[in-house]
């Protein structure tokens, strides 16, 4: 067994799943599985939405499209489009939809090819802005779109008054587009109101046990063993630099895990230890993360295992305290190279 590894849980995934599509009936769930299926694997996570029935996928990069058709025969949506390594005839032959998010890269496409387009209402990064009137009646005139997309910049904000605002400027591009589908919500989104959920939505974050998903289940635990274990007296140094001392006498167990890991993990985390949450001491090294152990001295040897995060400690509450986005932002990050498995 490896010192460091994440668990899959294909069966999460598939009730999670579910659990949006019977909470939103009027929309059709497609699932977002760029970044690798935020960090999961693609090949952990794609047969189990297939098995759920997802007929959609959304990635952002023609690799990750290929790496998702080997897995499934379902739509794939690629969200960034230049059109200069992979041409027209490369997304004709393997079925991908292509979103464009820029004019130069859907000039380079025929016009009677299937497409998407992606319109920026407000995140001022991707998409062709709304504000480019001129394009969009002519492309509404010109194009066969299949999908409009939208992409809102405030939705884990209920209260923003932007969400609002960028729904009118979405749904005034909608009204030139009658026959295609519209997507403008992503996970947080659909749960803003059913204005919001048009004809698809974009599930990323509650398909991974986000907890705006009700009764989500998390999709994933990482776990780390012990590799030392030692008696640390209060004034201690723990970790590089002199700027960290132990605020008491504490055992402190070093579990072998890092940053190279890709984990977020400071000072006010924890990880948990036979369902009991430890703290984390220090920053951790490339390589290292220690924690106060002191409460389970009688129980924790070298070579047991912690989780990094699991039922106890999930991901979104990881992300809170280590003041790092959401739960699916500590997922993206977690390593390429780590162990996964299901």
């Amino acid at each position: 067994m490896p010192d460091v590894w994440l668990s899959v849980f294909p069966d999460a995934l598939e009730r999670n799943y579910r659990r949006m599509a019977r909470l939103f009936p009027q929309s059709e769930i497609a699932a977002v599985v760029k970044a690798d299926a935020y960090g999961l694997g693609v090949k952990n996570v794609v047969p189990a939405l297939d098995r759920a029935g997802c007929g959609a996928f959304f990635v952002n990069r023609f690799e990750e499209a290929l790496n998702v058709r080997r897995l499934t025969r379902r739509a794939v949506y690629v969200l960034d489009v230049s059109g200069v390594e992979e041409g027209p005839e490369d997304y004709e032959r393997f079925g991908f939809i292509p979103v464009f998010s820029n004019k130069e890269a859907l000039n380079r496409f025929s016009e009677a090819q299937n497409i998407a387009v992606r319109a920026d209402i407000g995140l001022n990064m991707a998409g062709i802005p709304a504000r480019d009137t001129d394009f969009w009646i002519e492309t509404a005139k010109s194009r066969g779109v299949s999908l409009l997309v939208g992409h809102l910049s405030c939705s884990e904000n209920p209260s923003s008054p932007e969400n609002k605002r960028q729904l009118q400027t979405f749904e005034r591009l909608a009204s030139l587009f009658p026959d295609a589908k519209k997507s403008l919500a992503a996970s947080y989104g659909a749960f803003l109101g059913k204005e919001y959920c048009f004809d698809l939505i974009r599930a990323g974050a509650a398909l991974y046990g986000a907890s705006v998903l009700p009764e989500a289940e998390n999709a994933a635990r990482m776990t780390a063993r012990v590799g030392r274990l030692d008696r640390v007296l209060k004034g201690q140094n723990i970790g590089y630099g002199d700027a960290n001392p132990a605020q008491k006498d504490m055992l402190v167990a070093t579990l072998l895990c890092g940053s190279g890991d890709g984990i977020v993990h400071k000072k006010g985390c924890f990880v948990v230890f036979n369902g009991k949450k430890l703290p984390v001491v220090a920053s951790p090294t490339t390589n290292y993360l220690a924690v106060d152990a002191s409460e389970v001295e009688n129980e924790i040897r070298c070579g047991s295992e912690a989780d990094l995060f699991n039922d106890v400690y999930t991901p979104d509450e990881l992300a809170k305290d280590a003041e790092a986005g959401t739960g699916a932002d500590v997922l993206i990050r977690l390593s390429p190279a780590l162990k996964k498995g299901v």
